[in-house]
């Protein structure tokens, strides 16, 4: 097994998909947890490839791109976390590239807005245009499954990063996309209960607190 460290801010963010993913395949690495000025030191250095954050080192090797790294880390894990089909893993990339890159692209510009009336005319804007677009794409894909998750009953990456932003929606952490963003998409939110009710899940979030 390669030895891994996975490098970004003390906060849940882009890194988080990963951590799960490596908790669930119970693979051992180095949970690197920056302070900004840490970061910004780290990356004046030019210790960050694209300077930025995540970066999972692999034998010491440097390795960006959030996606790339979880197929990665789900190969290692073998079992279903990628499938080996084709179609179904064509499914589970269309779910990982439409959130990490259309929802994420689009959502950008508002997290860096400080203004509040006006990160939530951005957030109105986002709503009414591409996250709506992309969410009823995504419950189309789950509608179409046999359920819980987008290929059926085996959990894969795809499923995590949906659980994942099923939870954030749910949670009301950001300004403007509160649990009403999921009014209208019953097989995303059951998706979100399979996920947070998985045994790997559960012992994800409550690790270290026996």
């Amino acid at each position: 097994m390669p030895q891994l460290r996975l490098t970004y801010f003390d906060s849940p963010g882009r890194a988080e998909p990963l951590r799960v993913a490596l908790s669930l395949a119970k693979i051992p690495f180095e949970d690197r947890r920056l302070k900004f000025a840490e970061f910004m030191a780290l990356k004046q250095r030019g210790a960050f490839p694209l300077g930025s954050v995540p970066v999972l080192e692999v034998d010491g090797r440097p390795i960006v791109q959030t996606a790339a790294m979880l197929r990665y880390v789900a190969h290692l894990a073998g079992g279903g976390m990628y499938p080996s089909d084709a179609r179904e893993a064509l499914l589970v990339d269309t779910v990982v590239d439409t959130l990490n890159d259309t929802v994420s692209h689009a959502l950008l510009p508002s997290l860096f807005e400080r203004d509040l009336e006006k990160k939530l005319e951005m957030r109105r804007a986002l709503l009414a245009g591409p996250l709506t677009l992309a969410l009823r794409y995504l419950e189309g894909l789950v509608a179409e499954s046999t359920g819980p998750f987008v290929t059926g009953a085996t959990l894969t990456i795809a499923d995590i990063l949906l659980g994942i932003t099923v939870q954030q929606y749910r949670s009301g952490t950001l300004d403007g996309l509160g649990p009403e963003v999921l009014e209208a998409y019953p097989r995303l939110r059951a998706l979100g209960d399979a996920y947070a009710a998985h045994p790997g899940v559960v012992a994800y979030h409550n690790r270290g607190a026996a």
